[in-house]
């Protein structure tokens, strides 16, 4: 989509999964300090200690008991699952996720060796993945459940019985479970529920999340995790034959987004609830389209099988009439095709002027045209 936009004027991007903030400048400076006093050498394959030890303080004060030795520091969340992957799947085995799902999963747990298995979360659910039917694809070469809350590219927020039903799966069942969380500080009604606070998941669950997101950090390339010991040993054998270690610098970043003021980026989700408010109350009123109201992250997943056209047939007839670039949902998995995903990563003034092109391209093709 990116690819087409280059033949087209003024055109407005909601495919971009990233925050549009820039990295805050308290955090850049620090960095920079540290920099210039001499951090730039290797980093311990775990993690900068003192980033480890500010992550599980940061987790404590959020109700979390989770020491330094239980953390991993990563070349992004993408390195976490990498890591992760590369230590549990090494004889192969199935990952069962949702669907809609992160495309990147299929490529982390294919380099792995396993293969990615599907249950399809539906509209009508909000897309929230049934218990039972989650349970009901599970088989005997079933070695983990990859969840993802707040969700991209849905939006949606898995409630706490849900989790609860899920864990009670995976520790009769002896699933591992994998919970991406990269998303977790953008949660529209309250915190979002983590499995990894459910009964009996200490020892067979590991939480990804990244300084990408919840900081406006994303070229820094700083992710982390945490799970059990056991886990933990293995992972850094991965991370050192991979990538070494994260950036010094980088790490440097996190630690003062951690240790310093709040207010930027309390400020900058504050921006993506109202952004993401606005286009859905526009969304909803359109012809031709059904959206679920967000919960979490800056993501929407709208089906468009009103139009007469799926997702890709929409997103290049969109594009082609009123140059706005929207991501085809087939993206997401097979059963994706109705859908398209809309991220609210501009400035209103942009958001506006895409959902006025966006109405004006459904009364020409929505249902009721």
């Amino acid at each position: 989509m990116m690819f087409m936009a280059q033949d087209y004027d003024d055109v407005v991007t909601l495919g971009i999964g990233e925050p549009d903030m820039d990295t805050p400048k308290h955090v850049i400076r620090a960095a920079m300090n540290d920099a210039l006093a001499g951090w730039t050498h290797y980093a311990h394959s775990q993690g900068d200690p003192e980033l480890r030890q500010a992550l599980s303080d940061s987790l404590l004060a959020a109700g979390r008991d989770v020491s330094p030795d239980r953390i991993q520091i990563t070349h992004g969340a993408m390195g976490a699952l990498v890591a992760v992957m590369r230590s549990l799947l090494c004889d192969g085995g199935e990952v069962l996720t949702p669907e809609p799902h992160f495309p990147d999963y299929a490529a982390h747990v294919g380099f792995a060796g396993g293969k990615l298995a599907t249950v399809q979360a539906r509209f009508e659910d909000g897309f929230i993945v049934r218990p039972d039917e989650l349970e009901a694809a599970v088989n005997e070469n079933t070695r983990m459940l990859l969840l993802n809350s707040p969700g991209n590219p849905t939006g949606a927020v898995l409630p706490g019985e849900v989790l609860d039903a899920i864990a009670e799966i995976a520790v009769r069942r002896d699933l591992f479970v994998v919970s991406d969380e990269v998303y977790d500080a953008m949660s529209f009604d309250g915190p979002a529920p983590s499995i990894f606070d459910r009964p009996g998941m200490s020892e067979r669950c590991l939480v990804v999340n990244s300084f990408s997101k919840t900081y406006a950090m994303t070229g820094w390339r700083v992710g982390y995790c945490y799970g059990p010991e056991w886990l933990m040993r293995e992972l850094i054998k991965v991370v050192s034959y991979s990538t070494a270690s994260a950036s010094t610098p980088g790490q440097r970043a996190g630690l003062a987004a951690l240790r310093g003021p709040k207010e930027p980026f309390q400020a900058m989700v504050d921006e993506f609830t109202r952004r993401s408010q606005y286009v859905y109350s526009r969304l909803a009123e359109m012809p031709g389209l059904r959206v679920n109201r967000p919960q979490g992250s800056f993501y929407m997943f709208a089906d468009v099988s009103g139009s007469g056209m799926d997702g890709l047939a929409f997103a290049e007839t969109l594009l082609k009439e009123e140059q706005v670039v929207v991501i085809p949902g087939e993206t997401f998995g097979p059963s994706c095709q109705p859908f398209i995903r809309i991220a609210c990563t501009v400035p209103m003034d942009r958001l506006e002027i895409a959902m006025d092109r966006m109405e004006r391209f459904m009364k020409r093709h929505g249902e009721t045209a």
